[in-house]
């Protein structure tokens, strides 16, 4: 080969794009390194934006999950109260109950008796008329 061709190739290969491509060369590297730093930033955001939306939804849950045992603590408070209060009513039943065994008579025609057989309410008078009445019938017997 002679000098005139190889030189004659390399004039016609830089200028057939080989001076613009050695040039750009590292403008290229450059914008492809931006780009992919750009999508990793975009990849980072998005991973960042699903982990944000499922902190949400699970900060939700919780919200509902409170509420919901707020409501159940509130019925628990409502039926414990209510319970006491039946508690009550049947102490004070059973509490009459005994109180009534205790001060029954036995005895069906005894003057003493309070309120008499067959009488619902007496006033005072008439408890000492009725009282005489049966004594009187009880000594007669």
């Amino acid at each position: 080969m002679e000098w005139t061709t190889i030189i004659v190739a390399l004039i016609s290969a830089l200028a057939g794009g080989g001076i613009t491509s050695l040039v750009t060369m590292r403008e290229k590297k450059k914008e492809k390194q931006i780009e992919n730093k750009e999508k990793e930033e975009n990849v980072k955001e998005k991973e960042d934006n699903r982990w944000e939306k499922l902190a949400d939804q699970l900060q939700d849950q919780i919200e509902n999950l409170n509420t919901r045992i707020d409501k159940k603590d509130a019925r628990i408070t409502e039926l414990e109260d209510s319970n006491a209060e039946l508690r009550h009513k049947l102490d004070d039943a059973n509490s009459a109950i005994i109180k009534a065994t205790l001060l029954k008579c036995s005895k069906l025609a005894c003057p003493d008796r309070r309120p008499p057989l067959g009488f619902t309410e007496l006033t005072p008078e008439e408890m000492l008329v009725e009282r005489k009445r049966l004594s009187m019938e009880s000594s007669e017997e």
